[in-house]
């Protein structure tokens, strides 16, 4: 086990740091430590792939089943009822679905490199200690994300190691290339910065409800509090002043969703929690300057209510090359290459993403696979949820909170933007999804016990 833990650390760490997974020498070293790690647990499998269920198989299995039957070669005819209105197959030979085999198969590896991330998640939090160091790695990644993109930006040190930027040379990227992924990437984190802050202060709560307990441990949950709190507020300022409006209000709404499922709890303590760190991130926000970040929100009415060259103007073209493929979809990375043909905005600019991940997953897989995908990540929300709502152990329900704020956030930004088309974001989403099942079983079981 603790080869898978720590081969699922290293690699979401390395795909991170290597500006976001899109590095593709970097990745395919993930993706080859994820794959022999698959072999040897194939070979050798432990006693924590029992928590594997047939269930959490099926959705990657039609993902990848699609776009391996994207990628076979197929008569004619059968291309024909399977490609929509919009194919034409007039000659006899054999082909293939995908309108860029190339593509869909550097996608695919990717794609699989994300579900054996959310497989080995699984079998990690079957136990508690190993899926704490887990969280506790995320939040450090973050962390350490948050920092750099603040010495970038306080700095105006627009570098990402020995790389000089192109783009978004005002704000704070990290080691990401756009704004937004690094944005997408901190507002996963924050949910467990914050839960685990929670966390230690309802320890507080109970050690100083018993005066049996030794005030070297009431000393120790603070200082742990403290340095959860601080963390988080570290990360809300490396949001902010990435300046991307979404990932902002997708901060914020995750934020609502952590601390009003917790408001239900009606802690005391954990509430003085919640305003310890309001009041510190929107100090050390102010204090760094909040000019820059609300210049952002300015003109946004505007831009969505104009008829000009923005992201809503992508989503006709994308909805158009939808329709014409609806089963199977253009291909699993195609979207640049189909969406040429619809392309009525940005003329003069080759169009990488749909900037909605609904629409784009769509078009690339059709309209059946993109459901099953995001319908399971609603059933994993909901799960975590229902895990925080009845768990007993204080561990499991923080746990399930913290998932709970960071899958609703990029689901939220999905809306906007394309964060599960970059590696990075996409391991750690189903990094996170793994740690919310598992707790789920835990809960699960500790239920059927009681």
């Amino acid at each position: 086990m603790k080869a898978i833990e720590g081969s699922l650390i290293l690699g979401v760490a390395v795909a991170v740091v290597c500006f976001g997974g899109t590095e593709p020498v970097s990745f395919a070293a993930v993706e080859i430590m994820f794959f022999a790690m698959a072999v040897w647990l194939a070979v050798r499998p432990p006693a924590a792939t029992a928590a594997l269920r047939p269930t959490y198989f099926s959705v990657p299995a039609i993902l990848a089943g699609v776009a391996f039957l994207q990628l076979c070669p197929l008569p004619p005819f059968v291309r024909g009822v399977l490609a929509g209105r919009g194919a034409e197959f007039r000659n006899s030979s054999w082909g293939v679905l995908t309108l860029t085999p190339y593509q869909t198969r550097s996608e695919l590896l990717i794609l699989l490199t994300c579900c054996l991330a959310f497989f080995l998640a699984t079998m990690v939090s079957g136990e508690r200690a190993r899926k704490r160091r887990l969280m506790h790695a995320l939040v450090a990644l973050g962390a350490a994300e948050a920092l750099y993109g603040l010495i970038q930006y306080l700095a105006n040190w627009q570098n990402i190691f020995w790389y000089a930027k192109k783009y978004d040379l005002q704000e704070a990227t990290g080691t990401y290339i756009n704004r937004n992924h690094f944005a997408g990437l901190l507002e996963m984190v924050l949910p467990f910065a914050v839960g685990l802050a929670i966390y230690e202060g309802e320890k507080l709560g109970g050690e100083r409800n018993h005066r049996s307990r030794r005030v070297a441990g009431t000393s120790s949950n603070l200082a742990k509090m403290t340095l959860w709190l601080g963390v988080a507020v570290v990360i809300v300022a490396a949001i902010v002043f990435s300046r991307s409006r979404m990932g902002i209000l997708c901060a914020c709404a995750s934020l609502i969703v952590v601390l009003g499922l917790n408001g239900l709890q009606r802690k005391a303590v954990p509430l003085g929690v919640t305003g310890a760190f309001l009041v510190l991130s929107l100090s050390f926000a102010s204090w760094i300057g909040l000019r820059p970040a609300l210049n952002r929100f300015e003109n946004v009415g505007q831009e969505f209510s104009s008829q000009n060259e923005t992201r809503l103007s992508v989503w006709p073209g994308a909805v158009e090359l939808i329709r014409q493929r609806p089963l199977i979809g253009s291909g699993l990375g195609a979207f640049p290459i189909a969406y040429t043909a619809f392309q009525s905005t940005f003329l003069t600019r080759f169009m990488n993403h749909a900037h909605n991940d609904y629409l784009e997953f769509s078009a690339d897989l059709g309209i059946p696979a993109a459901v099953a995908l995001f319908a399971a990540i609603v059933w994993v929300l909901c799960r975590g949820i229902r895990t925080f709502l009845r768990a007993e152990s204080r561990f499991e329900r923080n746990t399930a909170l913290a998932c709970v704020g960071s899958i609703a956030t990029i689901l939220l930004h999905s809306l906007t933007d394309f964060n599960l088309h970059i590696p990075a974001n996409a391991l750690v989403l189903a990094t996170i999804l793994g740690i919310t099942l598992a707790s789920s079983s835990v809960a699960s079981q500790s239920e059927a016990t009681a």
